[in-house]
């Protein structure tokens, strides 16, 4: 299968401390992680990064507190080159010998100096060990065990968190017990019960912890345990019945039982007059989300009223407007956010839409081509370009993208690709072709658009100029796994290159393993070279994840071919069930003479 184009960017893999090291440390405390909602437990220290001291040494005129720890030999040395290291500026060399000295020796002091520099030089890998270590080898540290509860979230070490907010407490810090549910519905059931009886442990131990209730209410609303988290928030409200988070929380959870009036506590709580602004924009946007379109409209207009010049709440009442099609009035309220030189390019994007919507062909490109670059800049000349490729003078199309480029020359390279690839959905393929020859003779090295024209040329049925352009990208990037596979696949279908084709998939699987377009191909390339059993199995693991018809089709052939024809049929069945004339099984079932399922 051909892989999608996702571009050609790498992203450089930051050198901190190696996980390694976190993985073999020692799992002392082996609870459960939860996740974000409010702030970091700990703010990493921005002062200048600490000397080296291995412990305090006492002079006449201080007491002794504890008595001095002698330094072993083996430790003397790292820790006399980590001070030269901090005094000549080598930070990365004095934290990887501080960290490493923190986990050999018992003295909380180089853990302590180990987490200071790691969050100076805001390496979160470091100061997750540092802070681990830390928090064992002093248990009254607070803050250093908030700050592993913290950086095992942010780790996706959830699971181990929740022991490490549970000595936070017992040590008097304050944690942010919300956070710990952070991605707790893609964890595994077994993580997810971990994370479970350490909150509800946690709110146990401290029942008049509100962050804790809000955490607990929290979970029990993830796992649709719906009067269970009613009860859990009840100590927030019952404390203070405007908490917004709590409110906020409550309406949720109401919505999620379908309870009678689910607005109605909110909807009080903003009437009140001491009702905070926020409490009312969560409001309306809660009415909007569960579509009392009407509703949010009369909210997000007292909003407008209370702080007029406020573009956002603008903004939220033209959507409104919009989607309810009171076209006029979401004009007037595009216009008044131009007026304020807010969100501009966000309000002619969907003053174009609003004239596209009432058949003004000529107003919505003049609005679409207002927006400058930003996010909506892309679909922005898309529409107005789909707008213009099919009126008869193709001129109109043409000039459109050239004053395009000319208004923006940084997007230059994205509008040929984009002027290219509607003219070929168009079925315009001589025009499509010659839109990227042109942006390829002006960015020769632009992999975006010689892999367009690849694809273009392929459809055409040029094969040995398809061929050409990806081979130039490889040129540029050797180890491009789309390129890798687009071309192996090509040459699997278009030619009976089999073994250089596998050759070719083979290496963009090694760069991107389980990828399901990769193992498709694979497994379809095995097929013609007759490694049934080999193709029969990668196409399976293909299926698995990614059941589409040109997979389905390449699996049920494979296994025609080794006589498991009921099977393949029921294969067959499922998609042409979904969609009737789907043209990869009925090749298949035509060039196999299967004449019914």
């Amino acid at each position: 299968m051909a892989l999608q184009y996702r571009g050609f960017d790498r992203q450089p893999v930051s050198s901190s401390v190696p996980m390694k090291l976190l993985l073999t440390f020692p799992r002392v405390f082996m609870l459960a992680p939860l996740a974000l909602i409010w702030g970091c437990a700990v703010s990493p220290d921005t002062s200048t990064p600490p000397a080296v001291t291995p412990s305090p040494v006492a002079t006449e005129n201080t007491a002794i507190e504890k008595p001095e720890t002698p330094i072993p030999n083996d430790s003397l040395y790292p820790l006399m080159a980590a001070e030269f290291a901090l005094r000549n500026r080598n930070f990365e060399l004095a934290l990887r010998l501080l960290i490493e000295q923190s986990l050999v020796l018992t003295d909380p002091e180089i853990a302590r100096r180990a987490l200071h520099l790691a969050e100076f030089l805001n390496k979160d890998e470091a100061a997750l060990i540092a802070s681990m270590r830390l928090a064992e080898l002093d248990t009254s540290d607070g803050p250093a065990a908030a700050t592993a509860m913290s950086l095992l979230i942010r780790a996706g070490l959830s699971d181990r968190a929740t022991a490490y907010a549970s000595q936070a407490k017992k040590a008097g810090a304050r944690i942010n017990a919300p956070a710990l549910l952070q991605g707790f519905e893609n964890l595994t059931k077994e993580r997810q019960n971990i994370i479970t009886e350490g909150l509800e442990s946690l709110a146990a131990s401290y029942p008049n912890d509100l962050d804790i209730a809000i955490a607990t209410s929290l979970l029990y609303r993830q796992l649709e345990r719906y009067e269970d988290a009613g009860d859990a928030l009840s100590p927030v409200l019952t404390a203070d019945p405007s908490d917004e988070r709590g409110l906020v929380l409550w309406t949720q959870i109401q919505l999620d039982k379908k309870a009678l009036a689910p607005f109605n506590r909110l909807r009080l709580a903003v009437e009140t007059p001491q009702s905070s602004e926020s409490l009312r924009l969560q409001y309306a946007r809660l009415l909007a989300a569960n579509s009392e379109y009407d509703l949010a409209r009369e909210q997000f207009q007292i909003l407008k009223d209370i702080a007029p010049r406020n573009g956002d709440y603008l903004f939220s009442l033209a959507l409104l407007e919009y989607e309810q099609q009171q076209f006029a009035a979401a004009k007037t309220s595009l216009q008044a956010l131009l007026a304020l030189q807010q969100r501009v390019d966000e309000a002619w994007y969907y003053l174009g839409r609003i004239e596209q919507s009432m058949g003004n062909m000529s107003a919505s490109v003049e609005a679409y081509s207002q927006v400058t670059p930003s996010r909506e800049y892309i679909n922005a000349n898309r529409r107005a370009a789909s707008l213009l490729v099919s009126t008869e003078d193709p001129r109109d199309f043409d000039a459109f993208f050239t004053n395009a480029r000319h208004a923006h020359v940084v997007q230059a390279e994205r509008l040929y690709l984009l002027e290219a690839e509607l003219l070929k959905e168009a079925g315009m393929g001589n025009r499509a072709m010659a839109a990227f020859d042109v942006g390829i003779d002006t960015f020769p090295g632009s992999m975006p658009l010689l892999y367009g024209r690849a694809m273009l040329r392929e459809s055409a049925g040029d094969i040995a100029g398809m061929e050409a352009d990806l081979r130039t990208i490889l040129d540029y990037d050797p180890n491009n796994a789309t390129t890798l596979n687009a071309l192996g696949y090509a040459l699997t279908n278009s030619t009976d290159r089999y073994e250089e084709a596998a050759n070719l998939i083979e290496q963009a699987l090694r760069l991107s393993p389980g990828d399901a377009a990769i193992l498709d191909s694979l497994g379809w390339v095995y097929f013609k070279l007759g490694k049934l059993s080999e193709a029969r199995q990668l196409l399976s693991q293909a299926y698995n994840i990614l059941p589409e018809p040109e997979v389905a089709a390449h699996l049920g052939e494979t296994l025609w071919a080794l006589d498991e024809q009921e099977q393949a049929q029921r294969i067959w069945y499922r998609v042409l069930r979904a969609d009737p004339q789907n043209p990869y099984v009925l090749d298949v079932l035509d060039r196999l003479d299967v004449n019914s399922l």
